[in-house]
């Protein structure tokens, strides 16, 4: 037979059979004019066959008997319908019932009576099907409400007799609310049954908005998605939804407010419109029906069960029993999924709440019980803080209204969130708490004006000043949390070495293992400002002190690993640095650690330019120069200064000192006590920070231009480089013993310090004393080598690279190669005074080589040309530059600004 009406017995074959109430429990429901195709259920369906017996198990308005009347008017199988209702009042009736549908399967092969014999049974019949005539073609019986048997033993007798008394060529379909009451567990480990639950019935995205769309073609795109998105695949949520509008559509009209403005909804409205949709109706439907057609037949305990669900809308049994505070919350559990009741099983022993019966839920306790809610989310929260999990803490603190619990969790979470870019997720909550709180508690005003961090410089410099009140107030104030906080302000300012002293004071003696989170951020300070300092050494005690306390806080210890890399790379040591940057990558990489990896980049930018990795270290450091670093603003600022030495490396003069002026207004900002404030707030009049002078001093000196050098210099108050600026001066004066004394002054701190000196107190001792100067720089090239140094040797010795030369045999021959490439300039084509003619750009790569001390032969090489096209090109530059041999083409090129100064 093809059509399942086909199948239904007649009038004059069944005489009574065939009345109204039988027919409507033989028939399935006709498919719904806007039915939409679901051929990925249809197909599974299909596949399903191969099992004797499938069950869809899923709660009301799910669309199970519309899908699987759908399937079967498809299908092509021989198929029988029975709908179990309220009349099936007896096990007469229910086994009766049976009888029937089977024998529509197969009529003539059951005795076609309504009316039992005494005795007989659905196993009775079912052994008679099997055996009439040897029938084994694939047939099907759905078996529709299955969930109305209910706990009546007889009834559940007939229908577990059915299945297992099942001829071969039977599959039965099953459809249920709740978990068939078989044995569902043996029938599913010997492989006869299957089943669907509500996660797979689930309408997806796309099948809803074609539903939508084919009941309300109106909709506009955005109405459409908000639509799709509350219903979260509920099939009846969606038919409501779609109610709803039609309503609203019908009865709207300009001269009528909506009904938005009487009752706003508790979810965004739909957006733009002359008349936009309230789903104020839509949620009193789907109320209406959640509690009419699944809630209101279901036991209180189960009802309450779900509402405690709804407070966290993911459970599992620990939860479950706090919450309710009920022993038996995991057997309740149990029963709601058992009875498809909107939840979802998950991993590991989770169930999740359908979101759109979570905000119908909630919004009934919160009407019907305020406080019983509060009290829920506070057991919630208690119960997540106990395990550690402070984010879901904190987000039920605040719906309890528990604004002081939730500013201690806040606290704890701040920096955390901040160092994983979330900074926007403490400024929410911290909307959420009233300012107040601050002036109850100095720990809480502490807390608060911590808090304000992730808000910004400026929010948290106002609500300091807060906190520092609120602790005068004490008798006896505890001074570590404020004195962190101040240094804090200081690290904001890009103050670093003021920051790193107040918070080296603040953590005597140094302990965090019962720090709070202002205290562990002091060790982040102490941690950068000896990175930044230029002195850090694994062996140095403070080091060690802080990777004691950091060793107690994971997250902590990542910090602490990112300014080592960046310290170890300042210092002098790329390798080192490389090696502990690349222990710390997978972290940086996990997302949870944007301040991590901002600072592993920093770390590998200046690497890759110590290493002569410049396409790498540009790359890096144009990314850092223009993105924010905060809390730890001097890393930006330290970026950009990197960026402008690379781009004096490269011949980048103009773009260099762009570059320097964008740093000098970057501290500026800082500086102003405003770090969100505009270029236009910062204090025009305010002295650059040491960091900027040390590179204004060499970018003058660059230009030929020793009196802005000067003028530079006068800010650089380092103990070395206080010196050594005042020493490469006088170098550019001619005045090498006034050098020499000012580089015997200088105090090294770290191996980049001592080659540094080394190779200034070779230039300053070469006018008078050449043997003095080729000991030093011998010394001096091998430490360097050893620590694989090649930028910092480029950059300051390149007025002594015959020395480095004579002294090459002292290192391997592998490292000198590699110097002599670093100090060969990347061409940028910039010119400040034309040539005689414009140069060719192979002439330009050429040019760009002559003041290493690379033979003709290897710049030949180098460039895959032969030695006689090299010499041609030669003849052109000497030509166009006006001069006559190599040393006159590169000092003529160095003062058009073709090669920088060197």
């Amino acid at each position: 037979m093809s059509a399942i009406t086909d199948a239904v017995p007649s009038t004059s074959r069944r005489g009574r059979l065939d009345t109204p109430f039988f027919r409507a429990k033989l028939r399935p429901p006709s498919p719904p004019r806007h039915l939409v195709p679901r051929p990925r259920l249809a197909a599974l369906l299909d596949e399903l066959t191969e099992y004797p017996i499938a069950a869809i198990v899923a709660p009301a308005g799910s669309g199970k008997t519309v899908l699987a009347a759908d399937w079967v008017s498809r299908s092509g199988r021989p198929c029988a319908w029975l709908a179990l209702d309220a009349a099936e009042r007896s096990v007469t009736e229910l086994r009766s019932s049976l009888v029937t549908a089977l024998d529509v399967l197969a009529p003539g092969r059951t005795d076609g009576s309504r009316h039992l014999r005494p005795g007989d049974d659905v196993s009775a019949t079912l052994a008679r099907l099997s055996a009439s005539n040897g029938h084994t073609s694939p047939m099907t019986l759905v078996v529709d409400n299955v969930d109305r048997v209910g706990d009546d033993d007889a009834a559940r007798a007939v229908l577990t007799s059915l299945v297992e008394g099942r001829p071969p060529g039977l599959h039965l379909l099953l459809l249920s609310r709740r978990r068939p009451p078989l044995r569902v567990d043996r029938l599913r480990a010997s492989g006869e049954l299957a089943d669907i639950s509500f996660g797979t019935l689930r309408f997806s995205e796309e099948e809803a908005a074609l539903l939508l769309t084919r009941l309300c073609p109106e909709l506009r795109d955005d109405e459409l998605v908000a639509a799709v998105e509350r219903a979260n695949g509920w099939a009846a949520a969606l038919q409501l939804t779609a109610l709803a509008i039609r309503s609203h559509r019908a009865t709207a009209t300009p001269s009528v407010p909506p009904m938005s403005s009487a009752r706003p909804s508790r979810r965004s409205q739909y957006a733009g419109g002359d008349a936009p949709i309230d789903d104020y109706l839509g949620e009193r439907l789907i109320d209406e029906y959640l509690w009419e057609e699944v809630l209101q037949s279901e036991r209180p305990e189960l009802v309450g069960l779900l509402h405690s669900a709804a407070v966290v809308g993911r459970i599992n049994y620990g939860l479950a029993e706090a919450l309710t505070e009920r022993p038996d919350a995991g057997d309740l559990l149990e029963e709601a999924d058992a009875a498809g009741l909107f939840l979802t099983a998950l991993q590991g022993g989770w169930f999740e709440v359908h979101s759109l019966v979570r905000d119908t839920l909630l919004t009934r306790l919160q009407r019907r019980s305020p406080d019983g809610l509060r009290k829920k989310h506070a057991r919630a929260a208690q119960w997540f803080e106990s395990l550690g999990d402070d984010v879901a803490a904190l987000d039920h603190w605040l719906a309890a209204e528990r604004p002081a619990d939730a500013l201690r969790v806040l606290s704890d979470l701040a920096l955390p969130l901040m160092d994983a870019g979330r900074s926007a997720r403490v400024v929410d909550a911290l909307a959420q708490i009233p300012a107040d709180v601050a002036s109850r508690d100095p720990d809480d005003a502490t807390r608060f004006a911590w808090c304000h961090l992730a808000a910004g410089g400026p929010a948290f410099l106002d609500v300091l000043s807060v906190a520092e009140s609120a602790a005068a107030s004490l008798a006896e104030p505890s001074p570590s949390g404020l004195r962190t906080l101040r240094a804090t302000s200081s690290w904001l300012r890009a103050d670093w070495e003021r920051a790193a002293s107040q918070a080296r004071r603040a953590n005597e003696p140094a302990d965090l293992a019962a720090g709070d989170p202002v205290s562990r951020f002091s060790w982040r300070m102490i941690t950068c400002g000896i990175a930044l300092d230029e002195g850090w050494d694994d062996r140095h005690p403070v080091v060690g002190q802080a990777w004691a306390a950091c060793l107690k806080d994971p997250a902590s210890r990542w910090s602490f690993e990112g300014a080592r890399a960046v310290g170890l790379a300042l210092a002098g040591s790329p390798l080192d640095a490389k090696r502990v940057a690349d222990s710390a990558r997978d972290v940086a990489g996990s997302g949870r650690h944007e301040s991590l990896r901002l600072t592993l980049a920093l770390a590998d930018a200046i690497i890759d330019r110590e290493l002569d990795h410049r396409a790498s270290a540009r790359t890096l450091l144009e990314d850092l120069a223009t993105t924010s670093t905060y809390p730890d603003p001097v890393l930006q600022l330290v970026a950009q200064l990197e960026l402008v030495r690379l781009r004096m490396s490269a011949g980048e003069m103009e773009a260099a000192s762009a570059q320097l002026d964008e740093s000098d207004r970057l501290y500026a900002r800082l500086a102003s006590a405003s770090p969100g404030a505009a270029e236009s707030d910062a204090a025009p009049d305010s002295p650059p920070c040491g960091l900027v002078a040390r590179a204004g001093v060499d970018l003058a000196l660059a230009m030929d231009d020793p009196t802005t050098a000067a003028r530079w210099a006068a800010h650089v108050t380092d103990t070395f480089w206080g010196p050594v600026s005042t020493a490469k001066i006088d170098l550019a004066r001619g005045r090498s013993d006034d050098a020499e004394h000012a580089v015997r002054r200088a105090e090294p701190r770290c191996v980049r310090h001592r080659v540094v000196s080394g190779l200034l107190l070779a230039q300053a001792l070469a006018p008078r004393d050449r043997s003095a100067a080729a000991e030093a720089v011998v010394g001096t090239l091998d430490l360097a080598a050893r620590h694989a140094m090649l930028r910092t040797v480029a950059a300051e010795g390149a007025p002594v690279m015959e020395l480095i030369e004579l002294a090459a045999w002292r290192v391997p021959d592998t490292w000198m190669d590699r110097l002599r490439h670093a100090l060969v300039p990347t061409w940028t084509g910039h010119d400040a005074q034309r040539p005689i003619e414009d140069l060719t750009d192979r002439e330009r790569e050429v040019l760009r080589l002559l003041p290493s001390r690379l033979t003709i032969g290897e710049i030949a090489s180098e460039l895959y040309v032969s030695q006689n096209t090299l010499k041609f090109h030669l003849r052109a530059i000497y030509r166009k530059l006006g001069v006559e041999s190599r040393s006159q083409a590169v000092d003529g090129a160095r003062r058009m600004r073709l090669l920088p100064r060197g």
